[in-house]
C-alpha cells in the first residue's frame, strides 16, 4: 500500500457499503471491485460507482484495501478467505480486532450512524472510529476517514462496543419505540403526523440540554394516577414497555419528585 489510500475494493453492497462506496466515488479515491452475495445489488452499486463486479473473493486485488461491509456474523470467515497480505478493514462496532485471525493490516473502519440506501446522508457529519494492528495503518485508515468527514477518533475494541451499546439505546430502541407509537396510533385511527413535531422537538432540545434536564410527563412527575389509566388502556409488551420506562424514569427522578 502506498502512503495515501486512493483505491479499495469493498464486501459487501448493503446500507453501509453504499453510502460508503458513492462517497468515496466523490472524493476521488476509486472503487475497484464489489464483491457480495446479492448480485442483483452489486450490480446496481458497480453502475453506480464504475466498479468491476467480482464473483469470487478470491478474485480481489491483493495490494489494496478492502472494507468488509457486512453483518457482523459474516466477518469471521470473510477475513479468513482473504488472502493473508491483504489489507482489510471492517465497518462493525462490536466485533473486536483481537476476536479475528492476526494479520499486519488489519483494521477498524467504522462510522457510527444508521444508514438506510434510500436515505441520503451527510457523511460529514457522521462520526468515524478507527482501529488497527499498527500504527501505520492506522494513520492510513485515519486519512482516509478524514476525506469524508470532520469527526476522526481513535478508539480501541472496548471503547467501540460501549458506543455501540450506547447508540442501540439511541437508534435501534429509540426507533422501536416510535415504531410502537405508530402502531397505536394507527389502531385508535389517530393521525401520527401530529406527534411528529413533538418528536422533532424531543431530538432538537438535546442540542440545547441534557436528556435528564429534558425530562417531562407523567413519570417524571410521579403522577401515578395517570400512569395507572394509561397502562390500563395497553395490553401486551407495549403495555410491558410503558410499565418498564415510567419505572425507570421514576427511578432516575426519585429524589426529586
Amino acid at each position: 500500500m502506498k502512503n495515501t489510500i486512493r483505491q479499495v475494493s469493498i464486501i459487501g453492497s448493503g446500507n453501509v457499503a453504499w453510502h460508503l462506496a458513492i462517497n468515496f466515488v466523490k472524493i476521488g479515491v476509486k472503487v475497484s471491485h464489489i464483491f457480495g452475495r446479492n448480485s442483483a445489488h452489486v450490480n446496481s452499486l458497480c453502475l453506480e460507482t464504475r466498479a468491476i463486479h467480482t464473483k469470487s473473493i478470491t478474485d480481489l486485488p491483493k495490494n489494496q484495501l478492502i472494507i468488509i461491509c457486512t453483518p457482523d456474523h459474516s466477518i469471521l470467515s470473510l477475513c479468513k478467505s482473504i488472502d493473508s497480505n491483504c489489507p482489510i478493514a471492517y465497518t462493525s462496532g462490536s466485533i473486536a480486532i483481537e476476536s479475528l485471525p492476526h494479520r499486519e493490516n488489519l483494521g477498524v473502519f467504522y462510522p457510527l450512524q444508521t444508514f438506510s440506501k434510500h436515505i441520503e446522508l451527510e457523511l460529514r457529519k457522521v462520526p468515524f472510529f478507527i482501529e488497527s494492528t499498527n500504527e501505520i495503518f492506522t494513520h492510513k485508515l485515519f486519512v482516509l476517514a478524514s476525506k469524508i468527514t470532520d469527526t476522526v477518533t481513535l478508539a480501541n475494541s472496548k471503547e467501540r462496543s460501549e458506543l455501540h451499546l450506547a447508540a442501540v439505546f439511541v437508534n435501534n430502541f429509540t426507533n422501536h419505540i416510535v415504531h410502537k407509537a405508530q402502531q397505536y396510533s394507527e389502531s385508535k385511527s389517530i393521525d401520527f403526523n401530529h406527534l411528529l413535531p413533538l418528536l422533532k422537538e424531543t431530538v432538537h432540545k438535546l442540542d440545547l440540554d441534557s436528556a435528564f434536564n429534558s425530562q417531562t410527563g407523567p413519570a417524571r412527575r410521579g403522577d401515578n394516577a395517570i400512569i395507572k389509566k394509561h397502562t390500563d388502556h395497553l395490553e401486551g409488551s407495549i403495555k410491558e414497555l410503558y410499565r418498564l420506562i415510567s419505572e425507570s424514569i421514576k427511578e432516575t427522578y426519585h429524589d426529586k419528585l
